[in-house]
């Protein structure tokens, strides 16, 4: 999948958090589609799991291939300004909540060690 090329000047508040419903969608809502998802993160995109490396093409080479066969149970979500919460379960994974933070109407980092959801 192509990567997001942040947008100059930076989106609304709204439009942002449009595309963060839109990629909690294709994600791991109704329409399930790892490619679109893809499609929102950065090239140049931080990781802090210390099992994957940063970058678009490191992530995609850990989820490409097998996000499609996990199934997902989302629970909720969250945008409050540039950060935006994901929490869902998968068997053999348990209970997640993902973090990423939106620069530009993309994701630029993530973060999904100990994450909490918020309050």
């Amino acid at each position: 999948p192509t990567p997001c090329v942040r947008q100059t000047p930076e989106p609304s508040q709204e439009e942002t958090d449009a595309r963060f419903a839109e990629f909690v969608e294709v994600f791991v809502g109704s329409k399930k589609n790892i490619s679109r998802a893809f499609e929102f993160i950065v090239d140049d995109y931080i990781n802090h799991n210390p099992m994957a490396q940063n970058g678009h093409a490191s992530a995609w080479n850990i989820l490409g291939n097998m996000w499609q066969g996990i199934q997902h149970r989302y629970i909720r979500s969250t945008i409050r300004g540039n950060m935006s919460w994901v929490n869902y379960s998968a068997p053999g994974f348990g209970t997640i909540v993902d973090r990423f933070r939106w620069e530009g109407g993309c994701i630029a980092e993530h973060w999904d060690q100990g994450e909490r959801y918020p309050a």
